[in-house]
Formats: structure tokens, sequence, C-alpha cells
């Protein structure tokens, strides 16, 4: 396992742009005998994963996501710790647990190593190595910290990059909503914006909390910064 982490921490130090980084993580995913790769960005309004796994998996793997009925993804929220799973150890599990395995095994994923990290906002970054074996052996041994600092290089790497997502979670903001958000990124309070847009106050309160609840959002603060991410302003 740490030999996997030391390759991870030199693809995240000299990947210099998305083509040399995909075909690295695959390349090493490979070596280490693994199907593939999934990583994946969870944070309120910006969801998008990066893998060489199959896209109708990591549809039913979003969907699953939203369904409450991940056990990898809430293991990895609850721990931010590198753990190994596997489907065939899972005494206890709830049902949902056994929908996922079972739906993974369909695509012959059915263990893993998996690395959480904590990011910005409340988020988290997550890399999976996905098997199509029961039950990893001799991937007992990880360092957290060193896993945790490799995948922490990843994420910064794939940001520095933008790495074009193999999914991705659809952000969009109606004519006044983008309006609106468009104004507190020039510094313009709600307030000001209302007077500019010659609407009550409440106009644009209203619909840009209306806003931030599709995509879980904190503050406007948050919302301005995924509409310039996302090129809507």
């Amino acid at each position: 396992m740490n030999q996997l982490v030391a390759r991870l921490l030199e693809i995240g130090a000299v990947a210099h742009d998305e083509a040399t980084l995909k075909t690295a993580l695959a390349d090493l995913a490979e070596r280490f005998e693994f199907t593939g790769y999934d990583y994946a960005k969870l944070l309120p309004g910006d969801f998008y994963v990066i893998s060489n796994l199959s896209p109708d998996w990591l549809k039913r793997s979003r969907k699953l996501d939203q369904e409450q009925r991940h056990p990898i993804i809430k293991r990895a929220q609850q721990s931010r710790r590198a753990f190994i799973w596997s489907g065939a150890q899972q005494d206890g599990a709830m049902p949902e647990d056994h929908t996922f395995y079972e739906t993974a095994s369909q695509f012959g994923i059915r263990s893993g190593v998996t690395i959480p990290i904590a990011i910005s906002n409340g988020g988290i970054s997550v890399l999976s190595f996905v098997s199509p074996k029961k039950v990893l052996r001799g991937w007992q041994e990880i360092d957290p910290i060193a896993a945790s600092s490799a995948v922490g290089q990843l994420h910064a790497r794939i940001e520095q990059l933008k790495v074009t997502p193999s999914i991705q979670e659809s952000f969009y903001l109606s004519p006044k909503e983008a309006t609106y958000t468009r104004w507190l990124s020039l510094g313009k309070t709600v307030e000001d914006t209302a007077k500019i847009e010659d609407v009550k106050y409440n106009t644009v309160r209203i619909a840009l909390a209306e806003a931030r609840r599709r995509y879980d959002l904190c503050n406007n603060t948050q919302l301005v910064a995924q509409a310039i991410r996302r090129g809507l302003i």
C-alpha cells in the first residue's frame, strides 16, 4: 500500500497536463492489479468524478450516493481516513449496503482501497482504487498521513489543471439569478443589487436564497464562486 501511495505522490507532483494525469492514474491502478480508479469531489454545488471506470457504473454510483445508499462514501465522510473495503466482509451491514455491493459486482467491483480527505467549505475529495477480487490481501498497512498527503496533492493538481470530469453535476442559474449573482461578484450588496435592478429587496433575497437552496450552498460567497467557476457570470 505504501508503494502505491509513494507513486501517487509522484503523480501529483509531476503530472503537467490532463492526459498525463489520467494516464498515470490508470497505469498506477493496473500496476497494482486494480480494475481502475475513481476520484470524486463532493462539495455543495460542486460535484464531479474523474475515473476510468464504466460510465454506466459512475451514474449508478452517483444515484446510490444521492439516495444515501453508498456505504463507501458514507464511511469516507465519517472517517476521513484511508480504508480497505469488501462486499464479502460486511457482517451486520444495512440492506442498502448490500444493494450497493450487489450493483457494484455487476460491474466487476467487489473490493477496493479508498482515501478520503477534507477540503474547503466542509467538502471531501475521495480517491478509490477498485478490484474484482472478493477480498484484498496484503493491503492492511496504510500510512494515513502519507495517503492523505498524496490525495491532497492530487486534488490540488486536478484543480490547477481543471481536468475534464467523467461526470459532473449540472449547475444552472435562471436569468434573474445570474444577473443578481453577477452584481454580487462585482462587490455589490443585496440591497445595492435591488436598487440597481429597480426591484424590491426581497425579490433579490428570495431569488438568491432559492439558488443557494438548490445546490445546498451556505452563503452568497459560495454561490458567486460556483457561478464563476462554471462560467455562468
